[in-house]
């Protein structure tokens, strides 16, 4: 029964993660799609990106992304993004489809949670064959966006070493915060939030907690880039100003319960936690 914030956060996190079951799921739809698209396409190689491979999804909002990478001239030079969108969704024509809102993916739809968002792409290598970047498809400008997938996976996968198991752990509580107050933020902008934010050893949550919102609402004043582009470019002025409205709220009641901590006064800070995170934060004596 949580009754300190150590048990809460924990149950919290249990009522957020994702389970085993639904990475089973993930995974074997992923390997039928793949083969599917070889019957059809020349692939490079293909690979899950996204949240739920880098262990920082939450449960009913993570989709799963593959990363299929096409050979150049068989299947995307002097094509569109478009046309090379249209080409993987007639192969997968049994399935229901869509393209994804942002243009850079065929999204397929099931009936049971998740969904799987193909990314067909090229490769750009360097001078002495490894790899530079992908090269994602936007058919909403028609153009190739320069993307390093793994790159990123890699980054947070070594700061969470530096930082600690509560690195990850507060990227999928901030998500979490964002479902539950109008999903502004795309996820890969919290985990770029959360890089700049921490770098070194994490041991006093609600302190972190507060320090994520607190340093997100200054991130947020300006444009932010990160590696070959900037991560909020889908914010316009009125989307920016209403995220900073909301991690400013967040920012303050995190501050509060971080003040309520520290006088142990664990009824109150439960009560701001549950503010922010809703009611899977579990209330107090529950």
């Amino acid at each position: 029964m949580p009754y300190t914030l150590p048990v809460s956060f924990d149950k919290f996190r249990e009522n957020i993660e994702l389970g085993s079951t639904y990475r089973e799921t993930a995974q074997k739809r992923r390997n039928r799609l793949v083969s599917l698209l070889e019957n059809d396409f020349k692939i490079l190689e293909a690979f899950p990106t996204g949240s739920v491979p880098r262990f920082t999804a939450v449960k009913g909002h993570a989709d799963l992304d593959v990363i299929v990478v096409l050979h150049f001239g068989k299947h995307i030079k002097n094509k569109k993004p478009s046309q090379v969108l249209q080409d993987v969704r007639d192969v997968l024509g049994d399935y229901k489809t869509g393209v994804r809102k942002n243009g850079q993916a065929v999204t397929l739809h099931y009936d049971s949670w998740p969904d799987v968002d193909i990314v067909p792409v090229s490769v750009t290598y360097n001078d002495d064959g490894s790899v530079n970047h992908y090269n994602v498809p936007d058919m909403n400008t028609e153009s190739w966006i320069d993307s390093r997938p793994k790159k990123h996976s890699s980054t947070l996968t070594e700061r969470n070493k530096t930082c600690g198991e509560n690195f990850k752990r507060l990227i999928k509580m901030m998500k979490w915060w964002n479902h539950q107050h109008s999903g502004l933020m795309h996820s890969f902008h919290i985990e770029v939030l959360a890089l700049k934010t921490f770098h070194g050893k994490m041991d006093d949550l609600p302190w972190d907690i507060y320090y994520l919102f607190k340093n997100s609402v200054d991130l947020a004043q300006n444009s932010l880039w990160y590696e070959l582009d900037y991560v909020d470019d889908y914010l316009d002025y009125s989307k920016r100003q209403e995220v900073i409205k909301r991690l400013e709220t967040a920012r303050d009641w995190a501050s509060d319960a971080w003040s309520y901590a520290r006088k142990d006064n664990v009824e109150k800070a439960i009560e701001k936690y549950r503010q922010i995170f809703g009611s899977k934060f579990p209330a107090y004596g529950s």
